[in-house]
């Protein structure tokens, strides 16, 4: 009898954690799918996708179906088929907001060092 219990607590214990992982992927599957959605299709849609094991897309969203999309390369021409469950984050050309702001303040210091500098009476 108490075989059975600790049999039958293992096995629930094993496919709760399963269900879980298996939550987290959907989660982030579907989280995939409305970034890509948000973007379009189109060569104005360009974006970079990092992919679960490791590897990046770059190119611009030329079709979205209901489990997959296609991500071309501009020069190439070359389309690459993305599962949503392959995607680990979706994002655009660019550079992202902190690196942006990073450089605007940059500039925004070099500029006033260099009207301050320019400002000190000379001796």
């Amino acid at each position: 009898m108490k075989t059975m219990a600790l049999l039958l607590i293992a096995i629930l214990t094993l496919n709760g954690s399963g269900f879980a992982l298996q939550t987290g992927d959907a989660k982030q599957a579907a989280k995939a799918k409305a970034e890509v959605q948000k973007r379009g299709v189109g060569e104005r849609s360009r974006v970079r996708v990092s992919l679960r094991d490791g590897t990046e897309v770059k190119g611009y969203i030329s079709k979205v179906e209901e489990n997959s999309f296609d991500v071309t390369d501009k020069k190439s021409g070359k389309a690459v088929a993305v599962s949503y469950n392959d995607v680990n984050k979706v994002k655009g050309p660019g550079l992202s907001k902190p690196a942006q702001v990073f450089i605007v303040v940059g500039v925004f210091v070099g500029v006033a060092a260099a009207v301050f500098l320019a400002l000190l009476p000379k001796t």
